[in-house]
């Protein structure tokens, strides 16, 4: 089983869900470090090669989960099973110039203002608001492992594999040949959204909405969500 991570996560913000779902798997759960999508894919590969693994589960969330989309494309015969969470497969035409824009400008302030300013700024975007239903404990212990980040590697990574870095990749959706379960909290519509159209690309995909969940839905039910992947996961 592997695990991508989300922009300004490590491989250890499985480490809840790893517990939930348990299962007798093996986990992998990398901390990223490639600042394009070629390069992160290609340092997944590694991963298995190192490991020694010819076929995997997949999960991905948000970056993270479009980076598993991508690399399904290229490498379905890797896969066992795909989970993709809040993700998409690349923005188009004036949503994508506008959010390349601000990711630059984005970029550019977390090398001027370091990443203490970066970590309050992000954890008060209104995409991750449900997380506060985890209380104030959580939010530090998230605060904290945001604090862990380099503020060049972030501002790279988001200049490389942000939301807009690449090109948009919906076309090669149906190369993707293995059961896929495309999930997605029921405050996050726009993620909600995205998962319809990436199911009507995914041949015999599943689309499953997390109630009382934003856009960091294993974060924020980690039961659910742990719940939703262990049936994903049987069901093959």
């Amino acid at each position: 089983m592997t695990c991508l991570h989300g922009f300004t996560q490590h491989g250890d913000s499985w480490a809840e869900v790893t517990r939930l779902a348990g299962g007798g798997h093996s986990w992998l759960t990398p901390d990223l470090t490639a600042t394009t999508g070629a390069g992160a894919i290609a340092e997944v590969l590694e991963l298995w090669r190192r490991e020694g693994v010819e076929r995997s589960h997949l999960v991905g969330y948000s970056q993270g989960g479009r980076l598993a989309l991508d690399l399904a494309c290229g490498h379905s015969d890797r896969l066992l099973t795909l989970t993709a969470v809040a993700a998409h497969a690349g923005l188009e035409g004036r949503a994508r110039e506008r959010r390349r824009a601000e990711d630059l400008e984005l970029a550019a302030r977390i090398e001027r203002d370091g990443v203490e300013w970066f970590a309050r700024h992000w954890a008060a975007l209104p995409l991750f608001a449900g997380l506060a239903r985890r209380g104030p404990e959580f939010l530090d212990r998230l605060h904290r492992a945001r604090l862990r980040n380099d503020p060049r590697q972030l501002a790279a990574t988001l200049r490389g594999r942000g939301g807009a870095a690449g090109e948009p990749f919906w076309e090669r959706l149906p190369a993707i040949s293995v059961t896929t379960l495309l999930v997605a909290g029921a405050q996050d519509q726009r993620y909600v959204r995205a998962a319809g159209r990436l199911s009507r690309r995914i041949a015999g995909s599943r689309v499953a909405i997390v109630p009382d969940a934003g856009h960091a839905v294993h974060l924020e039910q980690p039961e659910a969500f742990a719940a939703l992947l262990a049936a994903h996961l049987s069901s093959r």
